[in-house]
């Protein structure tokens, strides 16, 4: 009887233990902390030239306080440490009124891209569009509302195309590989038919997510794809997990806050 007993006490102290943990991780640890999340990008389409192309992917900063800003000088730190060609930005950089944009703007512009960086905004960028977009461009940002760019690499060329929050159909499909962005993930029901490979950011990856269940928050614009990777006829969506969390949903689990850095790959 004893055996048993101390067997459920150690039992009950370790379920104590992990609910602790659990708790103490998704409200304190995991809204602060991020990764960076290497993603494969594998299409007979992609050029041979640009063979281990990589692509660093960063979307909903929401920029609320001082204390934001230092982490995002931070992330740009780890950033610029890493190896890669193009930076694109899925939108939400503040999280309500702007400020401190000199200093935001200094911090963007530090990163490094040899070959461009690009960007949209996402709908809490709206009501300060034309502050964010002067951040933006100062900080060497291009920011594309429904446009497409050929990128030019060791002589060859994909396109890219950044689709804006109003968008409701794709452009035009090309015979170059096409690599897209847009900040809601729910585009990707039309986008897919003219982009091999899509991003979007937006829903926080549901931010509480659970193993078969999935995203317990579905914003709107977010209802149907929300977290990871998705395929959709010969098209890919990944959808970032996002750099932040939001003033309405502060909480993060299985649901990390990353840095998504593509490498092309041709099959």
């Amino acid at each position: 009887m004893k055996t048993r007993r101390h067997i459920g006490i150690a039992l009950l102290t370790l379920l104590v233990l992990a609910i602790t943990i659990t708790i103490v991780h998704t409200i304190v640890i995991s809204p602060k902390t991020y990764r960076i999340q290497d993603v494969q990008v594998t299409n007979k389409t992609i050029p041979q030239q640009f063979q281990n192309f990589k692509i660093a992917y960063l979307s909903d900063i929401h920029l609320r306080s001082k204390k934001d800003i230092t982490r995002l000088e931070s992330i740009v730190k780890d950033l610029n440490e890493q190896s890669y060609q193009m930076v694109l930005f899925g939108g939400d950089l503040y999280e309500g009124k702007v400020f401190e944009d000199k200093k935001v703007t200094q911090i963007l512009n530090s990163i490094h891209s040899s070959h461009g960086k690009f960007a949209v905004l996402g709908e809490e960028d709206n009501s300060n569009s034309s502050q964010v977009v002067q951040i933006l461009n100062e900080a060497g940002f291009e920011t594309l509302n429904n446009e497409a760019r050929t990128i030019y690499y060791n002589e060859a060329r994909i396109r890219l195309i950044g689709y804006n929050i109003e968008a409701a159909a794709a452009l035009e499909k090309s015979d170059l590989y096409t690599l897209s962005f847009s900040h809601y993930p729910d585009q990707f029901a039309f986008i897919s038919d003219t982009s091999q490979y899509h991003l979007a950011g937006h829903s926080g990856g549901g931010f509480i997510y659970l193993p078969l269940l999935g995203a317990t928050t579905k914003l709107t614009h977010a209802k149907t794809y929300n977290h990871g990777r998705y395929t959709k006829k010969n098209a890919i969506l990944y959808v970032s997990n996002g750099l932040s969390t939001m003033a309405d949903h502060p909480y993060k689990f299985l649901a990390k806050n990353e840095i998504v850095m593509l490498t092309l790959t041709k099959s």
